[in-house]
């Protein structure tokens, strides 16, 4: 009884685990849950040098079907379709897997696993995106927690940013990669640049040789 008052008075080195909650930690910007979806609106524009800049617009749609377990963890089977605008049908464009571990969101994108968050989240944290895949290193960082974004679905807050890349070299090549995810949402928008540009001819330094511009822009979200 005396060692129970001790502790409580914290005269004694006595402690106990408490497991953080899953809001401290971050889970509630990658949930995964069956029946959700989120639909984007979506923007892609093609440079080349050697052909027209092909502008491209269409609306895709992201569903959570199934579950499947590997190596003791779950993962999510996510389908993917595609639509130029509401007046067409939704058709299927390809099929993506995501798992949430204590540490990791993996999603896996054409057979290629790419660690998208890791948790617990916190500013400045970077990890490798490539972890789990053989392509060189790619340094990822969330670069702010909380701010607000207004999209067509809605004005979100307590947002979570990461940067993917952003390397900003225009004279010979821009990497720019943007996640914004909302929390119990999950990504809510993305934009990517990805340039290569001359730098072999002085005749033609600097000029756009090819690359895409991407946006994609949550519009819709909910359960079926």
């Amino acid at each position: 009884m005396l060692c129970c008052v001790l502790c409580s008075l914290g005269l004694l080195g006595c402690s106990e685990t408490i497991e953080p909650s899953p809001e401290t930690v971050g889970y509630g910007y990658f949930p995964l849950e069956i029946g959700a979806y989120r639909t984007y609106q979506i923007d892609k524009i093609t440079f080349s040098l050697f052909a027209d800049t092909d502008t491209t617009q269409y609306q895709l749609k992201e569903l959570v079907v199934d579950t499947f377990q590997t190596q003791q963890e779950t993962s999510y089977v996510l389908h993917r379709f595609s639509r130029l605008d509401p007046e067409n049908s939704w058709q299927l464009d390809s099929v993506w897997t995501a798992r949430r571990t204590q540490n990791h969101a993996v999603v896996v994108q054409n057979n290629v696993p790419f660690v998208k968050l890791v948790f617990p989240v916190r500013e400045q944290k970077q990890w490798n995106g490539n972890l789990y895949n053989s392509l060189p290193e790619d340094t990822y960082e969330i670069t702010e927690i909380g701010g607000s974004f207004d999209t067509p679905a809605g004005l979100f807050s307590d947002l979570l940013t990461v940067f993917e890349n952003n390397e900003q070299d225009t004279l010979i090549f821009q990497d720019i990669r943007q996640s914004v995810y909302g929390i119990n949402v999950g990504l809510i928008y993305q934009k990517s640049s990805i340039l290569n540009f001359c730098n072999t001819d002085p005749d033609c330094l600097g000029t756009l040789e090819f690359g895409t511009k991407f946006e994609q822009v949550l519009i819709d979200y909910g359960k079926e």
